[in-house]
């Protein structure tokens, strides 16, 4: 039983990094994407 803990616990402890792994990728790319976007709206704002 105690084996059976230490893993499961180890498994959602692993659940749980790739999960905040994933949500971490997404806002540097949504950060990148926003910055990207403001870049070309500002470029694109200066000629007009």
């Amino acid at each position: 039983m105690q084996n059976f803990l230490q893993r499961d616990l180890g498994s959602s402890m692993l659940s749980i990094a790739v999960i905040l792994g994933w949500l971490g990728l997404f806002f540097v790319f949504l950060r990148i994407l926003t910055i990207s976007i403001k870049r070309i709206l500002d470029a694109f704002l200066k000629k007009s």
